[in-house]
């Protein structure tokens, strides 16, 4: 029994907001040289599918270690932004987990357009709970900005809003239209032989190579249903993701200067600097997929939702450690009196 106490203090120790920092420190650096050296290939190649394992790999580990991390703030009755706050990160975390797996499989397992998988109605979860957890923690720590604090609040949002407009509204791509697959390219082609010579290498040179089709099998059928009634929905979903990324980077911006300097600020800064980096990949990933024809993940822009995963899971280190701080202090004062 006690060499179990020792064990899961062990742990504790391990996941302190000082060790946590460090960690994250390195797993992003790891993950910028991956997607620094891997990331750019030849036009008419097309990425390994290694690296996106690895990179999936980097972003699912983190979500479950920043997960777990909010999970335990939501456990501890001390956090001193609420409890109710950080389970709607975890929960937002872990759904983003499920949403990104389906997102591999569709793409790496089946070869599919990773935009129309399964896993957006876990992204759908994930920006409604961040976001009802963002608004929470507003109105929880009762924030009160001076009125110039509010017209930089109004500057972010417009700056973001005319980003987020300008490349998700650009002219759609040319040739294959939008999500559509080589796989389903080639099922609705009656007989591929009769097809034009102009047809015939774009779809069996590009499309594949674009669309990293070293999948394992054939998408079964219940996939290729899903991913038919998914394909309308893309361009409505990205744009749904960048919007809630619009109204995120505008509390962040709100705790932001709520909680300028100070060491009980620190977390809220990290979060904020994190719903930054969703709001740079999801912005480039909505507008690239759109504009590259054959657009596969794996992209260096990527790389800021990692840097977002791994802040998250600082911040909630950080508060974890504010509520062991001042749950002593608060002994301390007993124990004088």
């Amino acid at each position: 029994m006690t060499k179990l106490r020792l064990e899961k203090s062990d742990i504790q120790t391990w996941l302190r907001g000082e060790y946590v920092t460090y960690w994250g420190i390195i797993w992003a650096v790891i993950s910028t040289v991956l997607y620094l050296n891997f990331s750019v290939v030849d036009a008419h190649a097309a990425r390994p599918v290694w690296f996106i394992l690895a990179t999936t790999g980097l972003e699912e580990i983190g979500l479950l270690i920043s997960g777990y991390l909010c999970w335990r703030n939501w456990q501890s009755p001390n956090i001193p932004s609420g409890r109710a706050v950080w389970l709607l990160f975890a929960i937002a975390i872990f759904a983003f987990f499920g949403g990104n797996l389906w997102f591999c499989l569709w793409e790496v397992q089946w070869g599919l357009d990773p935009a129309a998988s399964a896993g957006n109605p876990f992204f759908v979860l994930f920006y409604l709970m961040l976001i009802a957890g963002m608004r929470l923690a507003i109105l929880d720590r009762d924030v009160q900005l001076a009125p110039q604090q509010w017209v930089i609040v109004g500057a972010v949002a417009a700056i973001g809003l005319t980003i987020g407009c300008s490349l998700t509204t650009l002219p759609a791509r040319a040739g294959v239209p939008p999500g559509l697959s080589s796989i389903e390219i080639a099922q609705t082609s009656p007989n591929p032989s009769l097809t034009t010579g102009m047809i015939t290498p774009t779809i069996s040179h590009q499309s594949i190579a674009n669309s990293t089709v070293m999948s394992l099998e054939t998408p079964p059928e219940w996939v290729l249903a899903i991913d038919q009634s998914m394909q309308p929905l893309v361009t409505t979903f990205n744009l749904f993701y960048v919007l809630c990324d619009l109204v995120l980077l505008t509390f962040a911006a709100i705790l932001l200067l709520g909680f300028w300097g100070g060491q009980l600020g620190l977390p809220w800064r990290m979060t904020a600097q994190a719903v930054l980096c969703f709001y740079i990949a999801d912005t480039w990933f909505a507008s690239a997929h759109d504009q590259v024809q054959g657009y596969e993940s794996g992209s260096i822009m990527e790389v800021f939702w990692i840097f977002g995963i791994v802040q998250f899971g600082i911040a909630a280190a950080l508060e974890f450690d504010n509520s062991i701080r001042a749950r002593r202090l608060a002994r301390r004062r007993t124990a004088i009196k």
